[in-house]
């Protein structure tokens, strides 16, 4: 389970754990986390669950929502990004990550260890080996806009994580080593290949169609992640 830890001026205020589809984050008493300030907007951002993932979402706020020092619109949230609105800090703490100890994908390089020194009289039979270095790669892939917006265009899918769909009905793809997957943000379920998905993220095929609030799109995928 995940979960928000809320401070300011580095004092700790409370924190959050993330139970229900959505948090909302804003200075109205009706929102799942209340910051009362000046600065934050009445509703200013949320956080959506989507399947085994957390999505940030700003919702127009005027002093805007920023991940790690980087202002967004929306965001997949990792293990210890840190979100600043106004002078609030809040870390995203996953409990998944803390227990597996991995920080999730990322490029990983492995150093070659320094030569181990033998004690006197004592001989090796063969050389230690170099330590190889490991890159992971993510899939590449593109959307080709076939309804709604501009008929033909190409879209380069080089985000983790892309948005589709109309304010009512959401989607998102998600890009990971292993491929691209589909998944509901709000409204009605998307369709791939004109059937409607379960809930959770969807693993996508080269070609396959994706339909969501009125907008259609193919998906091309050049090469699976290595």
């Amino acid at each position: 389970m995940a979960k928000l830890v809320i401070s300011r001026n580095d004092t700790l205020l409370g924190s959050r754990f993330i139970e229900n589809t959505r948090i909302t984050i804003g200075r109205a008493s009706g929102n799942t986390i209340q910051l009362d300030d000046p600065a934050v907007s009445k509703l200013h951002a949320q956080v959506e669950v989507v399947g085994n993932d957390h999505i940030l979402i700003d919702l127009g706020s005027a002093n805007g929502t920023f991940v790690n020092g980087e202002r967004v619109s929306r965001h997949l949230l990792r293990h210890g990004d840190v979100v600043q609105v106004s002078e609030f800090r809040i870390r995203y703490v996953d409990h998944r990550t803390v227990m597996s100890g991995s920080d999730g994908e990322r490029t990983m390089v492995i150093a070659r260890p320094h030569a181990a020194q033998s004690p006197p009289g004592l001989v090796t039979s063969a050389p230690v080996p170099a330590a190889r270095t490991t890159k992971v790669n993510y899939a590449q892939g593109m959307l080709r806009v076939i309804q709604g917006g501009v008929i033909g265009s190409e879209i380069q899918l080089n985000r983790p994580l892309h948005p589709l769909g109309t304010d009512r009905h959401r989607a998102a793809i998600l890009r990971r080593v292993d491929g691209f997957y589909v998944a509901r943000v709000e409204g009605d379920p998307p369709k791939v290949n004109g059937k409607q998905i379960a809930d959770g993220w969807q693993p996508l095929a080269n070609r396959d169609f994706i339909e969501v609030g009125g907008q259609a799109v193919q998906i091309w995928i050049d090469k699976p992640g290595v």
